[in-house]
């Protein structure tokens, strides 16, 4: 991705007015901005390119921390402690600078799109090559890409906001006031923005420069999800969304009938996040990432820095994964096993210093242990509050370097399996055919079919239902899906209450063991009682308050979370 970004970032901010970067490259002719309008702008291929380009970079800052602050850090599967999002914290969301930022990235990047779209077919043809047919091919594959992205930017917004002002034309004025459109009319463009894409885009690129473009499968994905989304809401309403299944089925079974040509499931888990390969970082499981390059002039993403504690590989600390999940993990699945870090030696004192997780809710409070050894030396084994994923490991601890060579998936085939199997299971019930697609990701996992799941244990929908959502959380967790996984599948209020029961138990049971250990009355029930006891299954909670700076200028934006049809 990070190849894409450069080539467009000048041309971006000339002509989009709609970001706040200062990147140059120098393989661009010297342009006088001041001179630059839309309609001199647009004169040439390398022009529409760089606008095409453009519109990818928001994307780096949308994953490199907002996305999980959001979607996975609000849920079941990523932790830290007293944070706004971990707490649903209503009166201070607002005014979350990570809610800012999604919305920010995400309107920038529609800016950027809307302007490509109106602009690119006024340049002549001719400038995209001397054959006709090959020329429209290319001008009309650039508009493509603006369509997808404008359809992934608008989707992205509906997912954390609800409604939102949908803008579809470059012609609207920056400060005009517009009120949120009805969340059927958005998805209905998003649908159009992406169906128009997909008929256009290509199964793969020849060149790994082009990683992190737009292809068919990452328009068929999207366009499934929306799908599955609409139908998860109308379920959710009380009403019959076979047809919005069906939809979705459709464009799964496209993206599956590309498994072995395109996609494949890679060997084992390690092998989609291994940063230290460079053919694992451009795996065909990948269908739509943000590539990072720390070899590249103008930086990239420190996205490898956030996931991990300062004495393991000095990390910052900012995600990890509540031992609510690790403990739920069996100790034989490779996503437990390589892909988390439970136990590990201090950075700087290896030799003394050792910390893990307990093993279970009843250890919690009693690990910790400090001794001498014969010669006289201080060991100590720390007790850790929260597991850490591997996902995007850090590669450069005790060099100060946070350049990291880190993908951040978006969408990838596994994700696309587990979603035909929920779509399978919402049409006909558990099947053999559903509950096989669930068993080639555990398989993965675990390296054998001896933890594969049996269709006999699975009675009625609801109960593959909420096999499936936990496969997901095994899978996807930390990859920016949780929360929007949870809506859908109508499990959004079951799962935080059990994730916040969770927490009581743990906490009561560090009360225990503190006291058994001290003596004395602990009182550690602030642990729990700071998350919210009032969750319902229509909770505005599960979309995000728009930033407060938007609507201080335009209070219409204060209606974004209505759930009722006007």
């Amino acid at each position: 991705m990070n190849t894409i970004i450069k080539k467009g970032l000048v041309f971006s901010l000339a002509v989009a007015l709609a970001g706040c970067l200062a990147s140059c490259d120098d393989t661009l002719d010297e342009v006088v901005y001041s001179e630059l309008t839309p309609d001199n702008a647009f004169v040439t291929k390398d022009d529409a390119l760089a606008a095409v380009n453009g519109t990818y970079e928001r994307l780096i800052p949308l994953t490199n921390r907002a996305i999980f602050y959001l979607n996975d850090m609000t849920t079941d599967v990523c932790y830290h402690a007293e944070m706004d999002c971990e707490l649903l914290n209503e009166l201070k969301l607002n005014a979350n600078m990570d809610v800012q930022q999604v919305w920010d990235c995400m309107y920038q990047t529609i800016s950027r799109c809307n302007i490509a779209i109106d602009n690119i077919p006024n340049i002549p043809l001719s400038e995209f090559g001397v054959e006709e047919e090959d020329a429209k091919a290319l001008r009309d594959s650039y508009i493509a890409e603006a369509k997808f992205m404008r359809g992934f930017a608008y989707y992205q917004l509906t997912d954390f906001f609800y409604t939102v002002p949908l803008v579809t034309d470059s012609k609207t004025p920056v400060d005009a006031k517009l009120a949120p459109s009805s969340i059927e009319d958005i998805e209905m463009q998003i649908d159009k923005d992406l169906r128009e894409a997909k008929a256009v885009l290509p199964q793969k690129y020849d060149s790994r420069s082009d990683a992190g473009r737009a292809t068919f499968s990452a328009a068929a994905g999207y366009l499934a999800k929306l799908h599955m989304r609409i139908a998860g809401r109308m379920r959710l309403n009380g009403e019959d969304g076979r047809d919005e299944w069906t939809t979705a089925l459709g464009y799964v079974n496209e993206i599956m009938a590309l498994e072995n040509s395109v996609h494949t499931l890679q060997p084992r888990v390690w092998d989609v996040f291994n940063p230290d390969d460079e053919n694992c970082k451009y795996n065909n499981e990948l269908i739509f990432t943000v590539h990072s390059n720390p070899a590249g002039t103008g930086g990239t993403s420190d996205i490898g820095m956030n996931f991990t504690p300062w004495n393991y590989d000095c990390g910052w600390d900012l995600f990890s994964i509540p031992l609510e999940l690790a403990w739920k993990f069996d100790r034989e699945d490779e996503r437990y096993t390589v892909l988390m870090v439970t136990a590990f030696p201090d950075i700087y004192e290896p030799e003394n210093i050792n910390y893990t997780i307990p093993e279970s809710v009843e250890k919690t409070g009693a690990v910790y242990e400090e001794w001498k050894t014969p010669e006289g030396v201080t060991q100590k084994l720390v007790e850790l509050g929260a597991a850490y994923t591997q996902k995007y490991k850090y590669q450069n601890a005790l060099s100060y370097n946070y350049n990291t060579g880190n993908n951040m998936p978006l969408l990838r085939f596994a994700d696309i399996v587990l979603c035909k199997a929920e779509i399978l299971n919402e049409l006909n019930g558990p099947t053999r055919e559903a509950i096989d697609l669930v068993n080639k990701i555990r398989e993965r996992a675990f390296q054998n079919q001896e933890h594969n799941l049996k269709l006999e244990d699975y009675a009625t929908t609801d109960d593959l239902r909420e096999a499936i959502c936990d496969e997901r959380a095994f899978e996807l967790n930390n990859e920016g899906v949780r929360r929007p996984d949870l809506i859908r599948m109508g499990l959004w209020k079951d799962r935080l209450n059990k994730y916040i029961a969770g927490i009581k138990l743990k906490s009561e049971w560090q009360e225990k063991n503190a006291n058994a250990q001290n003596g004395g009355s602990y009182d550690y029930s602030s642990m729990w009682k700071v998350y919210p006891q009032d969750l319902t299954e229509d909770d505005i909670r599960r979309y995000f308050p728009v930033p407060k700076r938007e609507s201080d200028l335009n209070q219409a934006l204060l209606n974004c979370r209505s759930f009722v049809k006007k």
